[in-house]
């Protein structure tokens, strides 16, 4: 992980930007029983709870490609997806979500870094917390790229399971503005993703990089 700040986080062009410490509370929503809304959460530490600050939809893939690299020793994802932002909440849907978030106990002991009291864990017969995330992230950017290294600590409340793991991303900018724009050059596309791609194959797909 280290080494990814120090030698390749230069190599990009992409500065430091920011620190960030968050839970994630994924919560399951009956009336919309294919869809799992994320809860993006501050703590407020001086008071020892969290402060909700976002509320997005589950992402939509629109697509994934699994690349075997067999000359490397890793392999590569490359996946297209968007973030539905919920920016207009029913009262109902306040009120039950804000019980969720607002009865989480922090609790470094327990896997996700949350807990909720017997019977808390629940809103009505509408919400239902299924998961949680515990992330510290730091993020570097330019105009072309964002790269993000994060140690995420994770529980699922369904399998009763959690998991620790240190994971990289590289949020491509550049072309996403390209993607979004009024009018597609699909050739300038092609030639940044075919760019993109060198640059992640000499940059990131060497395992010996991330072995410190």
């Amino acid at each position: 992980m280290e080494n990814v700040v120090n030698d390749i986080a230069p190599k990009l062009g992409v500065e430091f930007e920011q620190i960030k410490d968050l839970y994630n509370v994924k919560l399951s929503d009956i009336s919309r029983p294919n869809v799992t809304i994320s809860c993006k959460c501050r703590v407020l530490k001086e008071e020892q709870r969290l402060q909700l600050y976002k509320i997005e939809m589950n992402p939509v893939r629109h697509m994934v490609a699994d690349i075997s690299c067999l000359s490397k020793c890793l392999d590569l994802r490359l996946m297209l997806s968007t973030k539905t932002i919920i920016t207009a909440l029913s009262e109902d849907e306040t009120v039950g979500i804000g019980e969720l978030i607002g009865s989480a106990v922090l609790d470094p002991n327990v896997k996700g870094g949350l807990r909720w009291p017997l019977g808390k864990a629940s809103s009505g017969d509408r919400f239902r917390v299924i998961g949680v995330w515990h992330t510290i992230s730091r993020a570097y950017a330019s105009p072309m790229f964002r790269l993000k290294v994060r140690n995420a600590d994770r529980f699922d409340f369904k399998t009763s399971t959690g998991e620790a793991t240190g994971e990289v991303s590289l949020k491509l900018k550049g072309l996403a503005s390209e993607l979004l724009g009024l009018e597609l050059d699909l050739e300038m596309i092609y030639d940044m993703l075919i760019d993109t791609v060198k640059l992640l194959w000499e940059l990131f797909l060497h395992w010996d990089r991330f072995l410190l």
